[in-house]
């Protein structure tokens, strides 16, 4: 039997630092996002199973009929306990991580656009005078033949916006109030400021 991995959707806010067993350790705080169980996916029909969490419900109402998008909506491994004691269409909440110390955060590193190779493989700078064209140019890129630029040389290409996968991320403290959830967690989380990530418990 694969590993159950069900979660929360949380949106990445500021960092802060706390102290942690007498040391001045670095936190993330994230929200949890209002997000509810769209359907189930199982074996018979999908060949697999799976939760399909619909996150920040938007109604569209039309002339005829209305519309139900999601901001986001994504999907978690889970087992026959978890599809037993969740119906579809219940509203999940922090209480998924109420008996959980740590968690594994998915998500996309920060984009950072797209980097000539001399800023991207860090390469050194041609002569910037005596009528030298070439200041930021990363030399030669292929030969006469194969008539292509060769595999695996330097080329120009986006930085991060990779996938990351961070495993035993510490909860330190929940923070509840009339308006909003927020989860402290220990270290740095990967994306932007406002960013969705996953909570995987496993």
């Amino acid at each position: 039997m694969k590993n159950t991995k069900w979660g929360l959707v949380v949106q990445k806010k500021e960092m802060t630092r706390l102290w942690v067993e007498d040391k001045h350790t670095p936190a993330t705080i994230v929200k949890i996002m209002p997000q509810e169980i769209v359907r189930y996916k199982n074996e018979a029909k999908d060949w697999y199973i799976s939760a399909v969490i619909g996150v920040e419900k938007k109604e569209l109402k039309k002339e005829k009929w209305k519309k139900i998008d999601y901001k986001m909506v994504t999907e978690f491994d889970v087992d026959d306990t978890f599809t037993q004691s969740h119906e579809a269409w219940k509203v999940i909440n922090q209480d998924l991580l109420k008996d959980v110390k740590t968690v594994s955060v998915i998500w996309y590193s920060k984009w950072k656009w797209y980097q000539w190779a001399v800023k991207r493989f860090h390469l050194d700078w041609w002569p910037k005078t005596h009528g030298s064209k070439f200041h930021r140019h990363v030399g030669s890129m292929g030969n006469r033949k194969p008539r292509r630029t060769l595999k695996w040389h330097p080329h120009a290409w986006h930085m991060w916006d990779e996938k990351i996968t961070l495993k035993n991320i510490q909860i330190l403290d929940f923070v509840d109030s009339d308006k909003e959830s927020l989860i402290i967690v220990k270290w740095s989380l990967p994306g932007a400021y406002n960013g969705l990530l996953k909570f995987v418990i496993e």
